[in-house]
């Protein structure tokens, strides 16, 4: 179940990021998250250097992914604003003292945050194998499922442009991909306990309160949510098996 753990948590420390469009928009936000979460999927079970060898290529692959996705400009750093300090002696060794006690703070709120998480994660793998694959169908699939319906979305907003689709249509689009969390949630919920049943409700639910909406743009958008519902099922099925397996059980 290690083996399973791991290889599910790391993919969801890597996807939700990229699933949410940080490493584009918010960078840090973005290799932040696969930092801490790589961290807390790696270190409690194994703190020696491989896997913090491994903890430093996983930060180093999701600063290269921000690096990659986000349109950098270039720029220069002014650092004329920064006033040069005058050290007295005295000023000195409060500065000193003041950085190592600060050491000392973040190293044992460092050693109680981590005694706790491993007291969470070393007692059950499941709980991790199951929120890492959850993270993977709601937010980690969201790039997949955005690549999949851009060029419709492209399309619709020309047709929005040109007055050929009504500006309610918009709003439509818009909302789209959190009614995709939720039911990725729900339907993400149902299949990993094994109730495919209550998973079809689900679709069932969605078809009720979105089909006006749809119906009201036309072919275009009938065609945009019928291929985002689509992906977005299959998204929570692929998950949802992908769990199952970690867990030991079969994939349907």
């Amino acid at each position: 179940m290690e083996f399973g753990r791991t290889s599910i948590g790391l993919l969801a420390a890597l996807s939700v990021p990229a699933g949410l469009g940080w490493f584009k928009k918010m960078p840090a936000y973005g290799v932040g998250f696969t930092g801490l979460y790589g961290a807390v999927v790696l270190l409690p079970q194994n703190r020696d250097v491989d896997a913090w060898l491994a903890l430093i290529g996983l930060f180093l692959l999701a600063a290269c992914v921000a690096i990659f996705m986000r349109p950098w400009s270039s720029f220069s750093v002014d650092w004329s604003w920064i006033p040069k300090p005058t050290m007295t002696p005295v000023r000195y060794l409060a500065t000193v003292g003041a950085a190592v006690a600060s050491f000392l703070l973040l190293h044992l709120g460092w050693h109680a945050a981590s005694k706790q998480m491993r007291t969470i994660v070393e007692g059950d793998d499941r709980f991790l194998i199951t929120v890492s694959g959850l993270l993977l169908a709601v937010f980690g699939f969201q790039f997949l499922i955005g690549l999949t319906v851009a060029p419709l979305i492209s399309e619709i907003r020309a047709k929005i442009a040109s007055r050929d689709l009504p500006g309610s249509v918009e709003e439509f689009i818009k909302v789209g991909p959190h009614v995709g969390w939720i039911e990725r949630f729900l339907l993400f919920s149902f299949l990993v306990v094994g109730s495919p049943e209550a998973a079809a409700l689900v679709v069932t639910a969605k078809s009720f309160a979105r089909a006006p909406g749809a119906r009201e743009g036309g072919k275009l958008v009938g065609d945009y949510y019928l291929i985002g519902t689509l992906v977005s099922v299959a998204a929570s099925l692929a998950a949802s098996s992908i769990t199952r397996l970690a867990l030991g059980l079969s994939p349907l």
